[in-house]
């Protein structure tokens, strides 16, 4: 009886935001008024939550992947291997994953290895689920098998089904493990991989702490903006290279992964992914390529044969199509005798290519010290047997807790490379406010807090001019931060217009008034027309002033915003996008529109804020309504405004002159 009341004592509690009762959902409190989320401390209910709350984020993805369905014939399946012709043009690339549509149920079956115009070679998941001769449907699935492969993690650490490296992983991340201090092994190289820098020494703190790992070890670093977090992870995967382990850099983005790849040694470096979404300096380092090329002529000679049975194929059923319509059935007989041969020989051709593809790619992943790839990638083959010894994570701040572990499971001992004031995970059926539980849900701020002991900083800022980064250092990082002293050279390489002294390059951060609500709303997003006139005005002056639109980047909150501006700048060159298109991007300019005049709650959310402002290196131009700031009372916006005026850097488009914030307020 008393067990009883101490569980609805535990069960009642009040929302900090609105007060009313708060009630059980989900395995999370959760407001019965406003929705405001809190976690609960019992890992049972967490683990449902998150079991819950992956299902239906899966919802609402499927609907968009059922829009491309493509139908195709199973040629071959030898062992875990697969080739599919499709009817159509092949739309299926290198590192996609392929799934089954069969009515309202998408199932994910395996990961493209090879492709061709009209048919492609995928790796099974399992063997049991194709058959020789069999027609199907297929779409992409690799969104859905992200979803499955965490509801299958969770329901594996329900049940208890794991290995003993596994459950030291998921006790270090639900749990509290006890890691001790941080050691050290001391480098004696202190330039980067490329022997162009030399580090700094957070950077080489970092660096030695990383090598100081032991198995079941963990260490979080904080890589705020431009400090050189991808030059540590670089430089740390090659000296544990050297040392003899085997290192996976992954990240829930390929940007991330392809940063820390492309400055790594070729010939001990691998790269799996899909060869669309690797940046072209990086494609050198995929699986596919180096097989190829490892291969060589044998490969060529295989398609070749391929190729010409498939034409040979192609013309003998175009001739029995001929016989049967002029009514010749003697022939009939021998042409069918005849495709029964050529199929048989096609498949014994994809057998022996398959399994020289098989063969070369197992040992070039084998052998390989450093592979890169995103976190779902990972429990994907061909990288679903290996094991590493160390696990570097990056952008883990935006990777949830169950995303995370895909790629910690993967390793020994796993380090955490994020940014707690930058974007955290993203979901689709979660409030953007909601900003306790989006913590609870990050896989770097919730082991932060948990293992306070085992976070270093980088704290040096190498990328943004001063007055640039100077506004996240004071408000964002409370001065953990310092710009070094090269970055007071950063600054725009150009001549100052007299018409346009918002360019001008002595003063690196402007914001530019435009007066009246003009916003609209449309599709549940933004559009602000009059913001929109003036970057397209903007974006012209800096071309005339020799700025290539490869160095501009545009950034609004809002996809509707966005979708306007492409309309109506058609330039391919210049990058267009949301806030949370451009983590971990940067542009010499950024014109980052504020879009909306009324209620700014959405704009105003600090880690957004710190993304779009820290993604510039020598100019920050920033359009807003200064009123409507001024409006929505204090937030960091409005610090925005300040440490701008402050700089003599408030602009009025209407008057073409600079203003100042005490005038303007006073009028």
């Amino acid at each position: 009886m008393a067990n009883s009341r101490i569980r609805i004592k535990r069960r009642i509690r009040f929302c900090p935001k609105c007060g009313n009762l708060m009630l059980i959902k989900f395995g999370l409190y959760t407001c019965r008024m406003c929705g405001f989320t809190l976690g609960v401390d019992n890992n049972e209910d967490f683990l449902d939550y998150l079991r819950n709350l992956i299902l239906r984020e899966r919802e609402k993805e499927k609907d968009k992947v059922r829009k491309e369905v493509f139908r195709g014939e199973v040629l071959n399946v030898s062992g875990n291997l697969a080739t599919i012709e499709t009817f159509d043009i092949n739309n299926f690339i290198e590192g996609d994953t392929v799934a089954i549509v069969q009515d309202s149920h998408i199932e994910p079956i395996g990961v493209v290895i090879i492709e061709g115009s009209r048919e492609f070679t995928i790796n099974l998941f399992s063997q049991a689920y194709l058959n020789d001769g069999e027609v199907l449907d297929f779409c992409k699935g690799e969104v859905l098998i992200g979803y499955d492969l965490q509801i299958n993690l969770i329901d594996r650490i329900k049940k208890g089904d794991l290995s003993i490296k596994e459950r030291k992983v998921i006790e270090l991340v639900f749990k509290h493990s006890n890691l001790g201090s941080i050691r050290k092994v001391k480098i004696f190289n202190i330039k980067d991989v490329k022997e162009e820098f030399i580090l700094d020494e957070y950077q080489i703190e970092a660096v030695e702490s990383i090598l100081g790992l032991k198995d079941g070890e963990l260490l979080l670093i904080v890589g705020p903006p431009g400090t050189g977090k991808t030059r540590v992870i670089a430089k740390a995967a090659l000296e544990l290279a050297n040392s003899g382990e085997k290192v996976l850099i992954t990240s829930h983005t390929n940007r991330a992964v392809d940063n820390a790849i492309e400055l790594l040694p070729l010939d001990i470096t691998l790269r799996i992914g899909r060869p669309e979404k690797i940046t072209p300096k990086v494609r050198k380092y995929l699986l596919s390529y180096k097989a190829k090329t490892a291969l060589g002529k044998k490969l060529e000679k295989i398609d070749s044969e391929i190729e010409k049975l498939k034409n040979n194929l192609v013309e003998s059923l175009k001739i029995l199509k001929d016989y049967k319509e002029y009514g010749l059935y003697g022939k009939v007989e021998n042409i069918r005798r005849r495709i029964f041969f050529l199929k048989a020989i096609l498949r014994k051709k994809y057998l022996e290519r398959n399994e020289m593809l098989r063969n070369e790619s197992n040992k070039i992943v084998e052998e390989a010290k450093i592979i890169g790839s995103t976190l779902i990638k990972s429990q994907l083959p061909p990288l679903s047997t290996t094991r590493f010894n160390t696990v570097l994570l990056d952008e883990s701040s935006q990777a949830s807790v169950t995303l995370a572990l895909l790629g910690m499971l993967k390793g020994d001992k796993w380090v955490l490379i994020g940014d707690h004031r930058q974007l955290l995970p993203i979901f689709k059926t979660i409030k953007d406010d909601n900003y306790e539980l989006i913590e609870k849900l990050s896989s770097f701020t919730s082991l932060k807090k948990k293992y306070s002991k085992r976070v270093l900083w980088l704290k040096k800022h190498y990328r943004s001019n001063p007055d640039i980064i100077g506004f996240s250092r004071k408000y964002i990082y409370e001065e953990d931060i310092v710009p070094a002293d090269s970055c007071k050279s950063i600054k725009l390489e150009i001549e100052p217009i007299k018409y346009a002294e918002y360019i001008d390059p002595e003063k690196p951060v402007v914001f530019i008034h435009i007066n009246g609500r003009c916003e609209m709303t449309k599709d549940k997003s933004r559009i602000n027309m009059a913001e929109v006139e003036v970057v397209n005005n903007i974006v012209d002056i800096l071309k005339a002033c020799g700025v290539e639109s490869s160095r501009i980047g545009i950034i609004s909150p809002y996809r509707a915003q966005i979708a306007e501006i492409r309309r109506r700048i058609d330039d391919k060159e210049l990058e267009i996008g949301t806030v949370d298109s451009f983590q971990g991007r940067e542009k010499d300019v950024i014109i980052f529109s504020v879009t909306a005049t009324g209620n700014l709650k959405f704009v105003v959310n600090p880690n957004r804020l710190n993304v779009a402002f820290t993604r510039a290196r020598k100019k920050l131009i920033v359009l807003g309504n200064i009123y409507s700031i001024l409006s929505f009372g204090d937030s960091l916006l409005l610090k925005f405004l300040e440490y701008v005026d402050a700089r003599n850097g408030i602009y009025n488009w209407i008057q073409r002159k600079w203003i100042s914030l005490k005038i303007l307020t006073k009028n």
